[in-house]
């Protein structure tokens, strides 16, 4: 059986992560090891509550099931999450290599981001005469962004150019907002701009681009920035973004070569360090015209192709995402799903799960604020399950398995997991399996967020139908007696008459009774005294047909549909009703006058070659009654 590797990373940097799987999988051979990767999407404009609840996917896998553990620590970016991360990896007590983290224990893979870092500042300020500069920096505690920063300061001290840390470096939290109202705030006109914007990433630099034009119809020309990550974006935007590969595939080459040293006992280093690459294009002022020309031809070449694809996955995902959000029957959601995903060509992949928490059955129950926040369930429930295309035939798994029908078997295989989550209240997980190039593609968290987005009317829904069937169940419900009253018994019915009509109900019986000497009981003792005689003969009723539904139809008529068990010993339940009453009669001093009931009672049993509906028997069962009742009067019976 192949190897299990868990890898923990931040969905938000998945074009680096796929180039890592890319160069990682290249390493390893055919048939010798699964990855799971677990992505988180927390982010620096997240709400406390909001990085928690994304962070809970990395709790999510019972590690000790796996055979290793990547970190890959680009983008994770919280200190904290960073080592809940190191602390679950310990405590299981596999061997992790660690991707630009370092942690005792760990073994340690990272790109040099200071040599790429210094290069492009040396070509900045050796090609470009660049002697003022700002950097836009990640964040403050952010390793990746700090050791970039260095790279700055030792530059600029052996070239004598000025560069303050107070004066010459925004935290803008990896936020493209951020840079946007920084640039706007700070500087009234291009002419007031640095000789160059040195950017933290690619994204940031795209920002500043951006808001230079927007803010001040500032052409390209008037705008030196450059950035860092080398990502696809980078090359076809305009200008292109000088940057510095960070040669994530070489880094995910050697993490491979460490997994197959590792399972065959050999010995690797401790630390291997990749020297990044700077890599000039257009926005520092170099001329690549035509390198960054062919990316843009390429990119729009694929650019309709990928529009058209895009639109048929928007409309695959609306169509679950509409599922859940419409439905009002949690069972009739899972049937359309699995319609959807089972029997129609899809854009999900061969391998494909929508899990949910068994709480999201239940929500209806309860306000969903009282239902655990930041809690994995133990078991999941298999909304949609497609393994190599084939639906799987679980229902509810462990947690501890993840995956149903996982059989370890075949080649390499990555499996992308998400949390489900309806704001702090974890919902489920995905799985979609996936290809280490395609990783980077987005739809992945298009699937997650939209599934996310539709909990909050599914939520809603799910509550407002708890509670119509409950005011329902009260419209239904007799005040006095607690039984159902004339209008459940009529609704009943025709339900009722519609099972007899097609032949579905075969045998029944109908008990009709009526109360005697109720008018006695409320002159002599009271109506309070009359209501528990009605509650009491109500309970006996009960008491006595346990398995059919009792109904009080009058003032002093009730009426059982018999049913089930009951229906077997009609006759011994109905004389052993009678023997109770008889049984209270002959004991005043136990017994109170209100609890020496009198009831008269018919019982009518269908006949399916003359009954064709309830009325025709209820009708025999209350002429029966009636002869009941006169010969109690009489009292020749009880």
């Amino acid at each position: 059986m192949k190897k299990k590797i868990a890898v923990m990373a931040n969905g938000w940097n998945s074009e680096n992560l796929s180039n890592f799987m890319v160069g990682l999988m290249d390493a390893i051979p055919e048939e010798f090891a699964d990855f799971f990767i677990f992505l988180g999407y927390g982010t620096y404009g997240y709400p406390e509550n909001a990085k928690k609840a994304e962070s809970i996917i990395y709790d999510l896998p019972d590690l000790k099931k796996y055979d290793a553990i990547i970190i890959f620590g680009p983008g994770l970016n919280f200190q904290d999450v960073i080592e809940d991360i190191q602390k679950n990896a310990d405590e299981a007590g596999l061997p992790v290599i660690s991707i630009g983290l370092k942690h005792p224990g760990h073994y340690y893979i990272a790109a040099d981001n200071y040599v790429g870092m210094k290069d492009l500042v040396d070509h900045m300020i050796e090609k470009h005469n660049t002697r003022k500069m700002v950097y836009i920096a990640g964040s403050a505690e952010n390793e990746d962004s700090n050791i970039r920063l260095q790279a700055i300061i030792d530059s600029t001290s052996q070239h004598n150019v000025p560069f303050s840390i107070e004066n010459d470096v925004f935290y803008s939290n990896w936020e493209a907002g951020r840079t946007f109202r920084y640039i706007r705030t700070n500087f009234k006109s291009p002419e007031e701009f640095p000789d160059a914007f040195i950017c933290a990433n690619d994204l940031l630099a795209i920002a500043v681009s951006q808001a230079a034009e927007m803010s001040f119809k500032a052409t390209p020309k008037c705008v030196k920035l450059t950035g860092f990550d080398n990502l696809d974006s980078s090359k076809v935007f305009y200008p292109s973004i000088s940057t510095v590969d960070q040669r994530y595939d070489e880094v995910g080459k050697k993490a491979g070569q460490y997994l197959k040293k590792l399972f065959k006992g050999q010995e690797i280093p401790v630390e291997t360090i990749v020297p990044c690459k700077f890599v000039p294009a257009e926005s520092c002022g170099c001329n690549r015209g035509q390198v960054s020309g062919n990316h843009r031809k390429q990119y729009t070449r694929r650019l309709q192709l990928e529009h058209q694809i895009r639109s048929m996955k928007d409309g695959r995902i609306f169509t679950i995402e509409r599922y859940i959000f419409e439905t009002h029957d949690y069972k009739l959601m899972k049937k359309d799903m699995r319609d959807l995903l089972y029997n129609q060509p899809s854009f999900e992949g061969a391998t494909f799960y929508i899990m949910f928490s068994p709480v999201m059955e239940k929500i209806g129950e309860k306000e969903e604020s009282l239902f655990p926040r930041f809690e994995i369930d133990e078991k999941y429930d298999v909304i949609v399950g497609k393994r190599r295309n084939i639906p799987v035939k679980k229902e509810m798994v462990d947690r501890s398995d993840l995956i149903p029908d996982y059989d370890g078997e075949g080649p390499n295989e990555i499996f992308m997991v998400g949390v489900l989550r309806y704001e702090e209240l974890i919902c489920g997980y995905l799985v979609r399996g996936t290809t280490a190039v395609n990783i980077r593609d987005d739809s992945f968290y298009d699937y997650l967020n939209r599934i996310n987005k539709a909990f909050y009317p599914y939520t809603k829904n799910m509550q407002l139908d708890a509670l119509n069937k409950k005011l329902a169940d009260l419209m239904e419900q007799d005040a006095l007696t607690h039984v159902k009253n004339r209008t459940a018994y009529d609704k009943y019915v025709r339900h009722f008459n519609m099972d007899i009509a097609s032949g579905d109900r075969q045998e029944f019986a109908v008990a009709y009774f009526d109360l005697n000497n109720l008018k006695t009981i409320n002159d002599k003792y009271g109506h309070e005294a009359g209501d528990a005689y009605i509650r009491n003969s109500c309970k006996l009723i009960c008491d006595t047909f346990k398995h059919s539904p009792v109904f009080r139809i009058g003032g002093d008529e009730f009426l059982c549909i018999i049913i089930n068990d009951d229906y077997k010993h009609k006759d011994q339940l109905l004389k052993s009703m009678r023997d109770e009453m008889e049984l209270r009669e002959k004991d005043p001093v136990k017994y109170s006058p209100a609890a020496r009931v009198s009831v008269a009672s018919g019982m009518a049993v269908f006949d399916k070659e003359k009954d064709t509906d309830v009325i025709s028997v209820v009708n025999r069962a209350d002429v029966l009654m009636y002869e009941n009742k006169f010969e109690m009067k009489k009292g020749n019976v009880r």
